[in-house]
């Protein structure tokens, strides 16, 4: 490239849809449309010109000041050197992570963003909203990968919102779930009661894989590293429960399991209200 001849951006380049970008101190053309950068080579009307009618061809018999007007929009727009959108606008980014949502609350493979949901944007938009609007719906990033990040994003923010509302409640409790998955791991679920508003709510804490065992001291280690680094106090943690038996947890090497080891000791009467409570309860959460 050095030998060639290099090409100057000309101001009347704006009629095919261009305006110039630099790398260097070396002009490329950018359409003001898609945004493609050019290389300099194609600096030269015929091949801005085929660009415009092939890629934006309801558009080529559009006046100068409608290129010119895009122009403007483009210039408010952050590019990074490539030309290319350096992040998102806000209106794009948020469908990002509506269309994300709706991926993930349906349990759909990460890939169905790009490989069906996006297809499906853009020939209704083409259809229905012409060309223009089209290219405004290709800009929605949902690959793979950015389905994912957008999932994680969206639950690393709740997390810090349930953190958030336990911290400040006056107290709280907790009760874990050990269960071995699919693929023969072991996961231990964490959810927490506590009080929002005088309202008492119950969400998912945190869950993460046991790599050893599922011994009392394991389980005990998961949710005080959880703690530590949250800096959750256990002063405000007024019970704890588990679906497990009494010595599944151990009474010296991990948490009690308090309400099965104070039904015990109850007397006969007390424990048959106890029993029938519980029947209640678990009838209209059932019916519910």
């Amino acid at each position: 490239m050095s030998s060639a001849k290099k090409r100057k951006y000309n101001d009347d380049y704006i009629k095919y849809g261009f305006v110039v970008i630099k790398k260097g101190d070396i002009d490329h053309p950018q359409c003001v449309i898609c945004y493609e950068v050019l290389s300099n080579d194609a600096m030269r009307p015929s091949r801005l010109e085929r660009h415009l009618s092939t890629k934006h061809s309801s558009l080529k018999d559009k006046p100068k000041e409608f290129f010119a007007s895009k122009s403007a929009s483009l210039k408010r727009i952050k590019l990074d050197s490539t030309g290319s959108f350096a992040k998102s606008s806000e209106k794009v980014l948020q469908a990002s992570y509506e269309l994300s949502l709706i991926i993930g609350k349906a349990k759909k493979s990460h890939t169905i963003g790009e490989s069906l949901i996006k297809p499906c944007l853009l020939k209704t938009a083409d259809i229905i909203l012409g060309p223009e609007i089209k290219q405004k719906f290709s800009q929605i990033p949902l690959s793979d990968n950015t389905v994912k990040r957008r999932i994680d994003d969206m639950a690393e923010d709740i997390k810090k919102q349930v953190v958030e509302a336990v911290t400040e409640s006056t107290f709280y409790a907790i009760q874990l779930d050990e269960s071995t998955d699919i693929a023969q791991c072991c996961q231990l679920l964490v959810f927490v009661r506590y009080m929002q508003n005088e309202t008492i709510k119950d969400e998912l804490l945190f869950s993460t894989e046991l790599t050893t065992t599922t011994k009392a001291i394991d389980i005990m280690t998961a949710v005080s590293d959880f703690f530590a680094k949250h800096e959750l106090s256990w002063q405000k943690l007024m019970g704890v429960c588990t679906d497990g038996a009494p010595t599944m947890l151990g009474s010296r090497s991990g948490f009690i399991y308090r309400q099965a080891l104070a039904a015990k000791t109850l007397s006969n009467e007390f424990n048959a209200i106890l029993t029938l409570c519980i029947k209640i309860v678990n009838y209209v959460k059932r019916v519910l």
